[in-house]
């Protein structure tokens, strides 16, 4: 991974959406101080973790973060599913899990139907 074009990206889509590197820390559980080596180029060997972290407090892929936007091979975060999680301030592990279950029939499309999916999933995935 090249941390140069990770971080001038961080930084561009950052900028875009208007997130301050604080609300970005926070989004991707990383300190602020951390953001900003990453966007200075200074961060070594990011984890894809991370980048996977990053991209989800951006509402970006983690390709995209790389420098490889024609790349559809990474999972993006549904819009409604963001904007649930967001206004709940989960954690992006959270996130994640709800991302990797295996639906059977519809998907929810709306922050409701994510809200009542999470609610009745709750005890089981946060203990």
């Amino acid at each position: 991974m090249d941390v140069k074009t990770i971080g001038n990206n961080v930084l561009i889509f950052r900028k875009e959406k208007k997130v301050t590197q604080g609300k970005l820390a926070e989004l991707a559980s990383v300190s602020r101080n951390y953001i900003s080596m990453i966007e200075r180029g200074e961060a070594e060997n990011i984890s894809e973790e991370i980048v996977r972290k990053l991209a989800w407090g951006l509402g970006v892929s983690s390709e995209q973060l790389q420098g490889k936007p024609n790349e559809r091979t990474g999972t993006t975060i549904p819009p409604a599913l963001r904007e649930f999680a967001i206004n709940e301030g989960l954690q992006f592990e959270t996130v994640d899990t709800l991302m990797q279950m295996p639906l059977r029939g519809k998907e929810p499309s709306t922050v409701q139907e994510w809200r009542e999916l999470f609610e009745a999933i709750k005890p089981f995935i946060l203990g």
